[in-house]
């Protein structure tokens, strides 16, 4: 096999996926591995990387030694701060060749294939990006301490703190509450010794939980989810307002957040014609297209 390998990494806050690539296009494998915000630390997201990107190498019968042959591209949580972006193209990696961009930036490629449009990913944590006439526009990212409003984490801590405010007889308990405390024993000190190590991916393991109790009517999962809807919704119309003439939704929670979106978004909405992971193969094919242009 002497052509072209591409790799496509979606690396985002709960899992690291890959998708292996033959130059015409052809899947050869794919692969998992844990998060890979680069919030969570730059090592750590490479070394979830090289993990995702061995499986799909597995996966594809290809020994590990291929991997210096693999023109990789990055689509990473986290890189809204130019820290970590300068950080992550500054890492040395294991790939013949690695073009970084947000996970977003990906996720809006494959939807679009490469056209213009935006989306919004709805999964661990939320963020919003257009590309336009090639202009990368985006919206939220800031991370789950000032950021990712609507998104799976924020949920998570919104029913947690309802659960804490129920216990303590400030609102009234729900099937809901109690079933978060009792992840807890019951016990708010031990929700608090938690919490001082949670990360976005801990609380998030809860959003599941508040959807299907919201669509059951648990008044609080309902509010929560509600709150969640109106945040996206000023996500999905910001991009509108950018220019893009439609929104995809992606992430984890996208299918089971679109019901509360009100009706007036829903024209807007589109059905993405790839995933983030093919938005990164095409990433990986323009970069190493790009530079054997330049080399001829």
């Amino acid at each position: 096999m002497d052509k072209a390998l591409y790799l496509g990494i979606d690396g985002g806050g709960s899992t690291c996926r890959a998708r292996l690539a033959d130059a015409a296009g052809r899947i050869l494998g794919e692969g998992r591995a844990g998060a890979a915000n680069t919030l969570l630390g730059v090592e750590n997201a490479f070394l979830q990387i090289e993990a995702a990107a061995g499986e799909a190498l597995r996966a594809a019968g290809l020994p590990a030694e291929t991997m210096p042959r693999l023109h990789a591209g990055l689509g990473l949580a986290g890189l809204s701060l130019a820290r970590e972006r300068d950080a992550v193209r500054s890492h040395a990696h294991p790939f013949a060749a690695a073009v970084v961009e947000s996970d977003a930036h990906i996720a809006c490629l494959g939807a679009f294939a490469g056209g213009d449009g935006a989306i919004l990913i709805v999964g661990t944590g939320s963020c919003g990006c257009a590309i336009i006439d090639g202009r990368e526009t985006t919206v939220g990212g800031w991370g789950f301490a000032v950021g990712d409003q609507g998104s799976g984490a924020a949920m998570g801590r919104a029913v947690v703190r309802r659960a804490i405010l129920a216990h303590d007889k400030v609102i009234p308990a729900t099937e809901l509450t109690r079933a978060v405390m009792a992840s807890f024993d019951d016990s708010p000190e031990s929700a608090v010794l938690w919490a001082q190590t949670a990360t976005p991916k801990d609380y998030a393991a809860y959003a599941p939980q508040v959807i299907d109790a919201a669509q059951a009517g648990d008044a609080i999962a309902q509010a929560i989810v509600q709150q969640a809807a109106r945040d996206l919704s000023r996500f999905i119309r910001a991009l509108i307002d950018q220019g893009a003439p439609q929104v995809a939704l992606f992430g984890g929670l996208a299918a089971p957040i679109a019901p509360w979106l009100p009706d007036t978004l829903r024209g807007f909405l589109a059905k993405p014609i790839g995933d983030a992971l093919d938005g990164a193969l095409h990433l990986a094919r323009r970069h190493h297209t790009a530079v054997e242009a330049v080399g001829t």
